[in-house]
């Protein structure tokens, strides 16, 4: 790696990654374990536990690439022992920003329902080896959605573009997981802890759906939230916060995602703020002159 390269990911760049955890009593991660890999020209965050094998969990997350300035869906192989990155595979690649590749289990298969608002809409895929055959779920382009089936109904939760950091959250309802979702519902929190982190999970008897806080920064932590239907609509009970009290990738993480007794996090480390935003700054200069 050139000394600009390495000045860049030290001083300027924001550099998220994966960690696994135990899950504490309180639901904090316990013993992390932050993945260890090579990559300098990239980083990875919005982590979905998809699979398992002997030595190594499978996880889906989204790869960001700097050149390119945008983010593309990979699957990655990572040692169970270490956390080190074993392999790393693109599985969706498109013109547009794609991110947070939510998995769901219909029938024994499994769906890919990532998040894509630059292209204007939200598409589901098979899941194998790679996705494929894309069809629409919904024509707005959902904000970190999350599908939640209760008895013979599914519950689509998700926030739009417009605010899609504040504190509405939209729900709708379909009979079948891929079906015609219809809006039945706005929910409005006190602060800005609308915007979902990850599917829901069962702690001690309830139901969890973990929400991002995002008062004063993008992704400053996580809100747990009970979730329960009540005459057919959605209703959401904090039940307490986490913020990063780690010391690596400690300034931010707004995804949570359970399998079994693990859990699957993000957090960012952040450059100098102030030769970032001078190089952020000049850089935008020059893009305008050309």
């Amino acid at each position: 790696m050139g000394l600009i390269q390495k000045f860049l990911f030290k001083y300027i760049h924001d550099n998220w990654n994966i960690a696994i955890a135990d899950i504490g009593d309180d639901l904090s991660p316990l013993n992390i374990k932050w993945m260890k890999h090579e990559y300098k020209d990239r980083w990875f965050a919005d982590p979905f536990f998809v699979g398992k094998t002997k030595d190594a969990y499978i996880i889906l997350v989204e790869e960001f690439v700097r050149d390119a300035r945008k983010g593309r869906l990979a699957r990655l192989t990572v040692d169970i022992e270490d956390c080190r990155l074993l392999k790393n595979e693109t599985i969706l690649d498109l013109p547009t920003r794609l991110s947070f590749p939510n998995i769901i289990i219909v029938d024994e298969k499994t769906y890919i329902y990532p998040e894509n608002a630059p292209s204007g809409n939200t598409k589901y895929y098979e899941y194998d080896t790679i996705l494929r055959s894309p069809r629409l779920l919904s024509d707005l382009p959902l904000i970190d959605a999350v599908i939640y089936r209760h008895e013979d109904k599914f519950y689509l939760l998700y926030t739009l573009v417009k605010d899609c950091n504040g504190n509405v959250l939209h729900v709708a309802v379909a009979d079948s997981v891929f079906g015609e979702y219809k809006p039945i519902q706005e929910i409005t929190f006190a602060d800005n802890v609308a915007r979902r982190a990850g599917n829901v999970f069962q702690w001690k008897g309830r139901s969890i759906s973990p929400a991002q806080v995002n008062n004063n920064r993008y992704g400053e932590g996580i809100s747990f939230q009970e979730i329960a239907i009540e005459n057919g609509l959605v209703s959401l009970r904090e039940i307490k916060r986490i913020f990063p009290s780690w010391h690596e990738y400690d300034k931010a993480f707004h995804t949570y995602n359970v399998s079994v007794n693990k859990v699957v996090i993000d957090g960012v480390r952040i450059g100098w703020p102030t030769i970032s935003r001078s190089y952020t700054k000049l850089r935008n200069t020059c893009a305008i002159r050309k």
